[in-house]
């Protein structure tokens, strides 16, 4: 069979809780979930898929279909977010109008929590649910089989499938793989120049995974609570080197807490300085799980920044979050990173349910106070299937399940919703503006940045999304 793993041209957004000004022009990430099926997938038939990210690309809809009209694929596997599910659901019905007969099957973190829902859906064959590398190479093995009856698509779990128009949804897979069991990400098949992003460190930007799953319990997370797994130091520093030959010396580790295992990351750590690799990377971490000799580690090998989530500087709404942490914890461990000499960027959350306007403006000040290279001030969201949507409707501030709707009834008018009782939509967006402004706007913060700008084209980004932030909150 002819495969095509796509990544949907950009057609019909969902505004998310982060404001337009940081959203636009932070460039493109890799989308390694959908390559590390399609590494799967080569590995295990020996055959070569193909692999178009529109996006990066500039494909749009015409392009695209006359790609896939050359290539006559029998299967277009997609992996999607809600917010790219409308998306996902246009580029399926514009393949079935100029090729009927091809197939569509859809996976990814919407289909992990709607799998029936999204099967339901019009153009829709096949839908794969939990870690999608051996569900999808087992569902082409028994098409290319050409078997008639339905028997084995039945045996084959985390597989959601079709007969006579009706759905039919597996029973889930339970058993979680070994990382070091995966091929690296199937980068061979894509353009690595494409993937850039604005705040990096080096010349070429690429993305990698060394971990899966995450123990805390923060209530808005979708992965709240799930089980920590890690790849060798040896299988991480491994896929390191190989990106190093492709040309990317600026790498981001896309794990949500890399630092839940100290001793496994400062062997990779050290393992790097060994082999003598020189290269730029960050990562993201809770402020509870790093220390000082984490630190040093993180530094010597080359990690340049680290993405902390931080939220509220309000003490009961971190424990209405469940973060686990408090506002004394955020700045030992901040004031720890600083005197590394690493860099980071504090993740920051406003509108949070019983949140005063003067709180939310405290977390702006409590942000500047502990220095970092840069903030984010997103809008509290309750997102499908977190512990925080279920906490909200059972304390009957989100009064209906609308997420359920759209995942039954994708529409393109739809909007997320910002739930707080006592902050319309509208003033949730100027306060966020507002936020945005005060943190980029402080005459320390700006000398800073000037201070550590690489190159011209460095400095002509960063301007455009300052200028953003700033002509958001005059309201030009």
């Amino acid at each position: 069979m002819k495969i095509i793993f796509l990544v949907p041209p950009e057609t019909i957004s969902i505004e998310s809780s982060v404001p337009k000004a940081l959203e636009g022009g932070k460039g493109y990430y890799p989308k390694l979930g959908l390559m590390y099926v399609a590494a799967w997938y080569e590995r295990a038939t020996g055959n070569i898929p193909v692999f178009i990210d529109c996006p990066p690309e500039g494909i749009k809809e015409d392009e695209l279909l006359k790609q896939v009209k050359k290539i006559q694929p029998d299967m277009v596997a997609m992996s999607i977010m809600t917010f790219n599910l409308l998306d996902a659901l246009h580029t399926s019905e514009l393949l079935k109008q100029s090729h009927p007969n091809i197939k569509v099957c859809l996976g990814g973190p919407h289909v992990n929590m709607y799998p029936k829902e999204t099967l339901d859906q019009p153009n829709i064959d096949y839908v794969v649910f939990g870690e999608g590398e051996k569900i999808f190479t087992k569902l082409i093995t028994v098409l290319e089989e050409d078997i008639l009856d339905f028997k084995h698509l039945q045996a084959i779990k985390g597989l959601g499938w079709k007969k006579d128009g009706l759905s039919n949804i597996n029973q889930a897979e339970t058993e979680l793989l070994d990382l070091d069991e995966l091929p690296f990400p199937a980068r061979h098949l894509v353009d690595v120049t494409k993937y850039k992003h604005i705040i990096g460190e080096g010349r070429q930007f690429f993305s990698i995974q060394a971990t899966r799953g995450c123990p805390a319990a923060c209530t808005f997370c979708d992965i709240r609570q799930t089980k920590f797994r890690c790849r060798s130091p040896e299988s991480v520093v491994d896929e390191i080197e190989q990106l190093a030959t492709m040309g990317v010396d600026d790498l981001f580790f896309v794990d949500d807490t890399i630092t839940i295992n100290k001793k496994n990351l400062i062997d990779t750590c050290n393992l790097i300085i060994e082999r003598g690799i020189k290269i730029n990377y960050k990562i993201s971490a809770r402020v509870d799980t790093i220390n000082e000799e984490v630190l040093q580690a993180l530094k010597k090998s080359g990690c340049y920044r680290i993405h902390f989530g931080i939220e509220s500087a309000s003490p009961r709404h971190l424990k209405y979050l469940q973060k686990g942490q408090t506002p004394e914890k955020v700045e030992r461990a901040c004031k720890m990173t600083r005197k590394a000499g690493i860099g980071f960027f504090a993740y920051m959350m406003i509108g949070i349910p019983h949140e005063t306007r003067e709180e939310m403006l405290a977390t702006v000040d409590f942000a500047k106070n502990l220095k970092p290279d840069y903030a984010q001030f997103s809008i509290c969201t309750p997102y499908p299937k977190t512990e925080l949507y279920q906490q909200m409707r059972e304390e009957n501030i989100v009064t209906e399940d609308y997420w359920q709707d759209f995942a039954e009834k994708p529409r393109v008018d739809f909007k997320i919703q910002f739930w707080n009782n006592s902050f319309t939509e509208e003033e949730l967006r100027k306060i966020q503006d507002e936020c945005h402004a005060r943190f980029y706007s402080s005459a320390s913060y700006i000398m800073k940045q000037i201070t550590k700008v690489r190159s011209w084209p460095d400095f002509t980004a960063k301007a455009r999304m300052g200028t953003k932030i700033l002509t958001n909150r005059m309201g030009i």
